[in-house]
């Protein structure tokens, strides 16, 4: 009964297509209608969903200074004394892990620009049940030996991001987070519209937070003045965010797919040409493969990911640039691990502009796009996101009278402007979780009225 008490809750505030203004309307009074109902909706996406925007925010500024925390975590794992710039010991550091697990076989290994810090392998296993098990080791390609393994499930970082990204619940807690962020995105809109000055030569309260006055005039200045300068950062992290997500993430992956936004390698990767008649085929060895490729292009500038083909297979090796590296000089480069042969060699330049702008969003999502100063400014947002939350739900809770939700008046009906409603229509469809959650508003509301039962109660 909760879950449909919520969603007459959201369908209350939400406008028709069908209501227009009426022509009595005077014209002084539609503003305030309109700031009536974005009020609700900013009231009522921001109340639902802080919970869980308090969970990611925290897990995200986590992850922010995951390189700088990994350093201090893990220094003896994960960075080395002896500074080294080798492009040879990949071969090394296969048979290190096999002498240690026979059975793994190592599938990538990714190296750091940052000369001190160990490589980190990811080798799998295939268990009993078909599945596959990632453990990921780390190597010191100076000394030519293993510092260290992590399982790849339960390290600190892929819990913070299992949180992060599905609250620790597979598909429906991507969903959720998803939806939560989306959200959130329209409830700072919202707020941005109810911040707007509408009195010229204010300052405080608008520009600047008050320090005097009611508590509850400070609590609110203090809710809204801070995220204004960092709106736009905010907004960014939460819809560079969405790329990670189950349905925007799928659905813009897709349209980029389908404009031919993708390089070719990327759509269909290049393959290994299998000798006729040769019984175990002889591979590339995997410095030899890396060789290869540094011919093309220095990898080292950058830092690089090498991918390592299954034995008697088709694959190629693949060495390319780190994608979450920012405004990097890329390369891909694919060998034949057979013959040797270069099967694809592209650079930054041959990438579609599309390419360019889904590799941003990563760095844009961590602040690490343009490194310190940004990382500490998406911290900063992290903390903004968890302060306008608490303080919002603080100021509800403050004014809410006993046994009811308080919550801001619905304008009278047919009161609505047309922008407004389109607007709703626009959003739902840049966000469709959103206009998902519409849907089984409009579901579930018809199911009540059908059988006559309340589902919410008073909620003014």
């Amino acid at each position: 009964m909760a879950s449909l008490a919520l969603a007459s809750l959201f369908l209350s505030t939400m406008p028709s297509l069908h209501e227009k203004p009426p022509a009595t309307a005077g014209a002084e009074s539609l503003p305030a209608k309109v700031y009536q109902a974005v009020w609700r909706w900013h009231f009522w996406a921001g109340l639902l969903v802080s919970p869980i925007l308090i969970v990611v925010s925290i897990t995200g500024a986590i992850y922010v200074f995951k390189a700088e925390l990994e350093r201090m975590m893990y220094p003896e794992l994960m960075f080395t004394e002896n500074v080294s710039h080798s492009q040879t010991g990949f071969d090394a550091f296969q048979a290190a892990i096999q002498e240690v697990d026979p059975d793994r076989e190592l599938r990538f290994v990714n190296v750091s620009a940052n000369p001190a810090r160990a490589w980190e392998g990811f080798a799998e296993i295939r268990l009993p049940d078909g599945t596959e098990e990632i453990r990921r080791y780390y190597f010191d390609p100076g000394e030519r030996e293993l510092t260290g393994s992590l399982d790849n499930k339960t390290s600190f970082f892929r819990v913070v991001l299992a949180i992060h990204r599905r609250l620790l619940a597979d598909t429906p807690g991507r969903i959720v987070v998803e939806a939560a962020t989306c959200w959130g995105v329209i409830s700072i809109l919202a707020g941005l519209y109810l911040w707007w000055p509408r009195k010229k030569g204010k300052v405080w309260g608008v520009w600047i937070p008050r320090v005097r006055g009611s508590f509850r005039s400070v609590l609110r200045d203090w809710h809204t003045v801070p995220g204004v300068y960092i709106s736009v950062f905010v907004l960014s992290i939460m819809i560079t965010g969405l790329l990670f997500t189950k349905i925007w993430g799928t659905s813009f992956r897709a349209g980029v797919f389908l404009s031919g936004g993708f390089p070719d390698f990327f759509v269909s990767p290049p393959k290994s040409v299998l000798p006729e008649g040769v019984e175990n085929p002889s591979s590339l060895s995997i410095d030899e493969a890396v060789s290869t490729a540094f011919g093309h292009f220095d990898f080292s500038k950058e830092g690089y990911s090498v991918g390592i083909p299954h034995a008697e297979s088709d694959e190629p090796y693949s060495i390319i640039t780190l994608t979450s590296v920012p405004l990097a000089d890329r390369g891909a480069v694919f060998v034949d691990q057979y013959s040797g042969e270069t099967l694809v060699f592209e650079t930054d330049e041959d990438l579609p502009w599309q390419t360019h702008v889904v590799l941003a969003f990563y760095p844009i999502h961590t602040g690490s796009i343009f490194g310190l100063p940004t990382k500490i400014l998406a911290v900063v947002s992290c903390l903004l996101i968890i302060a306008m939350s608490v303080t919002g739900v603080w100021m509800w809770w403050r004014r809410r009278p006993p046994g009811k939700w308080g919550a801001p008046r619905k304008p009278p009906a047919g009161t609505v402007p047309n922008w407004l409603a389109w607007t709703t229509v626009a959003l739902a469809v840049f966000l469709p979780t959103v206009g998902l959650t519409l849907v089984a508003i409009f579901l579930i509301d018809w199911i009540a009225r059908k059988t006559s039962k309340p589902i919410g109660g008073s909620i003014e």
